[in-house]
């Protein structure tokens, strides 16, 4: 009888694939995927390290898979990813109920990992310090839509922000080649994905750590080739390499999706040179200026941090400013939390968490006001939206929910279509915005 295998995989996309590896390895191995976490005998548990509220989100999930072992099947609990990473050892200290420890490059040996647990009867560690070699030869079960994927392009960071802890527990970047890359999407698009969500921690910087003329632009040129792609979005592109051929590529090729996520962090010189960015108020100002004037119209996405050490009342404002100046179509932003080891937490001038608080949400508020605008401005466009599922209005009649091009899955609003017919997840149909709100749109078919 096949043994049940159960996960959870916490944290970003770059985490969700890694967790699609190992559930595919697992697969191909005749463990049998189940939904249901108490009749799984071998959960893993994907673990994030980025934040605070990550660490303690995902000590708690695995403390709660941990209940399985007494009131459930499970025999092996797997604890993998960033928080392992990070803590190692400590943690088989402090949560003994788990069996197996996955680092963030040891993803490839959870199937050897969990067979030694199992011979052994002992507590295994899986700590590799080289990233895989051969990727595209590992099975991969995608847990997103069969029509949408993630697909990662490079591994670790070597950006060295202040605040951050990733290159310390993913390492220096190193990129994938173009071939597996290709191979990889190939195919994915022969089993019936459409949309691919290229990630990594700064995409931008994709092939220049292989120092063979290797570029961003260089793959996309590639992957627009292939048959079946449908759309293909861009996330995580740092501003310092955003150049002039990446932005020819993504206007000129009709697959790309006129959409890019620039996690820009803030704008204040003072607070960006302290961040260890590599770029300036006025270098961000003028890929901007130059994004906004492009033609077709690129929606713009970007990711800002409040309460920084150091981040004056000033330094505050001319956020804010910056904010209304550029009027984003997409923005997260998230409160400064000192990561243990990283020079950030060690600056004397840490800000109060009220005044952080306050400051995330003047940010949101403001920004909820330009989306409303901006969304409101698209009414009467007409675009091309994927179909995510069928949802009853409240007022009894059915509504096609999906995104169009310009919506990333996950972090952005959605679009609602009127009078769906036959439509259903996965299709892609030509429609007209009637109505916009500070998040979402609603739509009619054309």
């Amino acid at each position: 009888m096949k043994k049940k295998l159960g996960f959870i995989s916490l944290g970003c996309s770059k985490n969700l694939v890694d967790t699609e590896m190992m559930v595919g390895i697992m697969e191909k191995a005749g463990y049998e995927l189940t939904e249901d976490l108490s009749e799984a005998q071998v959960i893993i548990i994907n673990t994030c390290t980025f934040i605070d509220p990550a660490k303690e989100e995902s000590v708690e999930t695995i403390l709660k898979a941990a209940e399985y072992k007494k009131t459930g099947k499970c025999e092996k609990l797997v604890a993998a990813g960033c928080l392992t990473q990070q803590y190692k050892e400590a943690l088989g200290k402090e949560i003994p109920e788990v069996d197996v420890f996955i680092g963030t490059d040891s993803w490839q040996h959870i199937l050897d990992a969990v067979n030694e647990s199992y011979e052994k009867d002992e507590k295994v560690y899986s700590f590799d310090t080289n990233p895989c070699a051969n990727e595209e030869l590992i099975p991969r079960q995608t847990l997103t839509p069969k029509y949408s994927a993630y697909v990662k392009i490079a591994e670790g960071c070597s950006n060295g922000c202040t605040f951050c802890y990733i290159p310390y527990v993913r390492g220096p970047m190193h990129s994938r080649s173009i071939p597996s890359i290709v191979h990889e999407v190939r195919r994915l698009a022969a089993e019936g994905t459409r949309e691919f969500n290229l990630i990594a921690q700064d995409l931008s910087c994709y092939g220049r750590d292989l120092k063979n003329g290797t570029n961003l632009a260089a793959l996309l040129r590639e992957l627009v080739k292939i048959e079946g792609v449908k759309w293909i979005r861009l996330f995580y592109l740092y501003p310092t390499y955003f150049d002039d051929e990446l932005l020819d590529v993504i206007l000129k090729e009709d697959k790309i999706c006129k959409y890019v996520d620039i996690p820009l962090q803030h704008i204040s010189d003072s607070v960006l040179q302290r961040m260890h960015r590599r770029d300036s108020s006025a270098s961000i100002r003028t890929l901007l200026h130059k994004l906004r004037a492009a033609s077709p119209r690129m929606t713009i996405r970007t990711t800002l941090m409040v309460g920084f050490p150091g981040e004056t009342e000033e330094d505050f404002k001319e956020l804010c400013d910056f904010i209304r100046e550029v009027r984003f179509d997409d923005m997260g932003a998230f409160k400064f939390s000192p990561q243990d080891g990283t020079p950030a937490a060690r600056m004397t001038d840490q800000i109060e968490e009220d005044v952080k608080e306050n400051r995330y949400h003047e940010l949101m508020a403001i920004q909820a006001g330009i989306s409303e605008e901006n969304n409101e401005d698209l009414i009467g466009v007409e675009t091309e939206a994927l179909v995510e599922e069928l949802v009853d209005d409240g007022e009894g009649h059915t509504q096609a929910k999906g995104r169009t091009a310009f919506q990333a899955p996950e972090v952005d609003g959605s679009v609602y279509i009127d009078n769906p017919g036959d439509l259903k997840p996965g299709d892609f149909v030509k429609v007209k915005i009637v109505d916009g709100y500070a998040y979402d749109l609603i739509a009619e078919r054309i």
